[in-house]
């Protein structure tokens, strides 16, 4: 099962780093590149203000990325990969003995435990209709997901074709995405609502197609 698409050449990095120091340097340059672009937006940043924040000389940041542009993909892709993996993850044998509302319901909290969720649907908001690489790895990821939750509804009991259950996927998909946008501007108390809501509407609808 593949769970990682190739990075654009033009998009990699220009070297791999070895060490620690740079490993964190590279953390450092994605975490300040997230801040500036929650703050300005993404068109409003450059290579030059992110250097700033990050207290380095610009050509630092050149040593690893060619443009800000990379930076970004690599803040999305190391995001949504960590999401794959968690699905592979809820593959194992561990998971497999529960019914299907425990399933989906420790799946659905264990995406939300992450502290990216929110910031990263907001600041990469944008790049997944504007740039075509951000097109291609945003489609593999929701290709992933569909066949993920195919195989899962599959075998809790969904008897319904791969076209209708494709479509309910990109249905809850939908949901997802909306309520993405919103929740790094709502209380704790409201994205907690807004969370419990949204997971009592994933089984309003999987009630219609799994076995109880």
């Amino acid at each position: 099962m593949l769970i990682e698409l190739a990075v654009p050449v033009h998009l990699q990095l220009r070297k791999q780093p070895k060490q620690k120091r740079t490993q964190a340097l590279i953390e450092h340059i994605k975490i300040c590149t997230e801040t500036l672009v929650q703050e300005l937006g993404y068109q409003s940043v450059n290579t030059n203000a992110i250097a700033q924040l990050a207290n380095i000389n610009v050509k630092s940041l050149y040593e690893f990325f060619p443009n800000k542009e990379s930076i970004l993909y690599h803040i999305a892709d190391q995001w949504l990969l960590s999401l794959r993996e968690l699905c592979v993850e809820y593959e194992s044998e561990k998971y497999l003995a529960l019914d299907w509302r425990s399933y989906f319901f420790q799946l659905h909290k264990a995406c939300r435990a992450d502290g990216n969720y929110e910031k990263n649907y907001n600041s990469l908001q944008g790049l997944w209709d504007l740039m075509p690489e951000f097109i291609a790895l945003d489609e593999f990821h929701r290709r992933f997901l569909i066949d993920f939750h195919i195989r899962q509804f599959r075998r809790f009991g969904a008897h319904q074709s791969d076209e209708v259950l494709t479509t309910l996927c990109h249905f809850l998909m939908g949901i997802e995405d909306g309520l993405g946008l919103i929740l790094a501007h709502v209380s704790e108390e409201q994205v907690s609502q807004l969370s419990q809501l949204h997971f009592d509407t994933i089984c309003f609808h999987l009630e219609k197609i799994l076995e109880n």
